[in-house]
């Protein structure tokens, strides 16, 4: 039997997984729009021709070459998806079983796309009005009381420390807010510990004050920098699940 190429193998993986195609595509448009948005800021700011940022213009360069490459094939796949969920998100607000039933094969084809979460919202609607589940999809509605991951669970701990912000008890606003968390926490320790990309950690302090920036030998933390860093892991925290606080508030 013939062995796959690596190229192969991750076509195989990824027809294999449907589920994660929604996340996999939001996430990576994200990244790639972010690299490309600072290449740009880079280069328009005049961060090419000043002396101090030479060691920065081909990383620069690369992000918004590889970041608009990444943009321009990801970005039409992520607004159709962005489509579905809307269409998906308007279905399961409806109150009215008569007009799920008639909008039936669109919060499905939408649901199918979107993973497995979805569907499982879904079958909940359907259990709600009544309607007969679609006998293709095997899930059935997570009871409340099961376990779930920190990834996948929107019950965090800042939900329901702040339970009037509905958008915190989305899986999609949950997710954003760790992955957010965690880039900006790793950006700060990197540059903190390591000195960047060109072994220099910078003063934020400096910059906040108005002072001229300095680089100091790594590792180097400012005091704004440790305000900072100790603000996003307080709230990194704070996306966990909120079993014992659950517990506590009831």
């Amino acid at each position: 039997m013939a062995r796959l190429s690596p190229t192969q193998r991750i076509r195989k993986w990824w027809r294999a997984n449907p589920d994660i195609h929604y996340s996999v595509t939001a996430y990576t448009s994200i990244l790639f729009a972010g690299a490309m948005g600072w290449g740009l800021l880079f280069l328009m700011l005049g961060g090419a021709t000043d002396p101090a940022t030479s060691s920065m213009v081909p990383f620069s360069w690369a992000c918004l070459i590889v970041g608009g490459i990444g943009c321009f094939f990801l970005l039409p796949e992520f607004f159709a998806y962005l489509s579905l969920r809307d269409t998906f998100e308007e279905i399961c607000a409806l109150d009215s079983r008569t007009e799920v039933i008639r909008r039936r094969k669109e919060a499905e084809d939408a649901a199918e796309a979107l993973g497995a979460g979805y569907r499982s919202r879904l079958l909940e609607v359907y259990h709600n009005l009544e309607i007969k589940p679609n006998r293709r999809w095997s899930e059935r509605p997570k009871n409340s009381a099961e376990s779930v991951s920190w990834w996948s669970n929107p019950r965090s701990k800042i939900s329901i420390i702040l339970p009037h912000l509905n958008a915190l008890k989305k899986v999609e606003t949950h997710r954003a807010l760790i992955f957010l968390t965690s880039f900006f926490l790793i950006l700060i320790v990197f540059e903190s510990v390591f000195g960047g990309l060109d072994a220099s950690s910078r003063s934020l302090n400096d910059m906040i004050v108005g002072n001229p920036v300095q680089s100091h030998p790594p590792p180097h933390i400012d005091s704004v920098s440790a305000v900072i860093a100790l603000a996003l892991s307080m709230l990194l925290w704070m996306t966990t699940p909120a079993r014992s606080i659950e517990e506590d508030v009831e």
